[in-house]
């Protein structure tokens, strides 16, 4: 165990990457990126990780700031809930933590949005405690470590975490979970780990038996659950200004709180539009969100009369609860979910 601790410290030392959350070990920006690399790519979360902390570069700034503003920020990312939750968990900290982040795993496991692997993360990371920071990349690095067969989210969970305390016990706890992220990304990939240049090479109990393909344990992928959706691209011209019509998504709803273009599932059932709106196109796209594909029908609708906000409400009561009219202008202010922003640029394309 001091062998494999002091050559994986060695390794980090030499090849760690230059992130930006890692300039330094404030809790508040190791608490942000975890949650913005959770289900997303290091390279995409850079650019929105910085955007994020020039918004919001404080826990007070980020528990003060409107949900839809942090959700707007969010846009692109996914798994809005992360966002909220984020909201909700600062202005836990300012009211119960005196603005400042927990340091202990037992602390940060009560924030909203904070589960296991992120408590063992921050306080490992910020604080030097001994927690093994174990998600899906480290549990693929040590259960080819330990040559473990079984299902690391289940069976195999114990003695992947008995090893992980044991090794962060020794000491740089943070450094090694970071150590063991970098390894994951660079070397102890899914398919074609780059065994030759990794340093505990000779530690692998799966490389020694050639098991490193079949090891992590994989369970079967479940197709996805596909569901059909329609929406509205409600376009205006009034005294020359263009507008479009933006809506804010329902609580308990799929991105919700966010602004985005009025959009329902089938299940909710048929909208008609007035006969008067002129039918200008159809565009389609899809999303996934969680397990769920969905296939999205926008229809364009040019409208020569802004209708009351009751009667979007009557009409659009399944897709929003709020309603605005944005000039082309200020929808640079908003960050529709990308399968929106692709099928409005489209439509507006339509239009020149």
């Amino acid at each position: 165990m001091k062998d494999f601790h002091s050559r994986i410290l060695r390794w980090y030392e030499k090849q760690k990457r230059p992130l930006p959350w890692r300039k330094n070990k404030d809790p508040y920006r190791i608490w942000i990126s975890e949650i913005m690399l959770q289900q997303t790519r290091v390279e995409a979360v850079i650019p929105y990780f910085e955007r994020f902390l020039s918004h919001f570069p404080t826990i007070k700034s980020l528990a003060n700031a409107p949900e839809d503003k942090v959700t707007n920020l969010w846009a692109g990312l996914g798994y809005y809930s992360r966002a909220r939750n984020l909201h909700k968990a600062a202005i836990e900290i300012e009211q119960k933590f005196q603005g400042k982040m927990p340091q202990t795993k037992e602390e940060l496991l009560e924030l909203p949005g904070i589960g296991d692997y992120t408590a063992s993360a921050i306080a490992s990371i910020a604080y030097e405690a001994p927690h093994i920071a174990l998600d899906g990349n480290l549990e693929r690095v040590l259960s080819r470590v330990l040559g473990e067969k079984k299902d690391p989210k289940k069976e195999a969970r114990p003695s992947l975490l008995t090893f992980g305390k044991k090794l962060t016990a020794k000491g740089k706890a943070g450094d090694i979970n970071q150590a063991l992220m970098d390894l994951s990304a660079s070397i102890c990939l899914p398919k074609n780990p780059h065994c030759p240049l990794c340093p505990i090479e000779n530690f692998c109990l799966a490389r020694k038996n050639n098991l490193t393909e079949k090891i992590p344990f994989k369970k079967k992928k479940l197709p996805p659950i596909e569901l059909q959706s329609y929406g509205w691209i409600l376009f205006s011209e009034i005294k020359g200004v263009k507008k479009v019509l933006l809506t804010r998504r329902k609580k308990k709803t799929w991105l919700a709180g966010m602004w985005d273009l009025p959009w329902w599932l089938e299940e909710d059932g048929k909208i008609l539009a007035p006969h008067t709106w002129e039918k200008t196109g159809v565009f389609k796209t899809k999303r996934t969100i969680t397990k769920y594909k969905i296939h999205f029908s926008l229809v364009f609708y040019r409208v020569k009369k802004i209708p009351q906000e009751k009667q979007l409400k009557d009409f659009l009561h399944s897709a929003g609860e709020e309603f605005r009219w944005c000039s082309l202008e200020e929808l640079e202010q908003y960050n529709l979910p990308r399968p929106s922003e692709k099928a409005l640029e489209a439509a507006l394309h339509k239009l020149n």
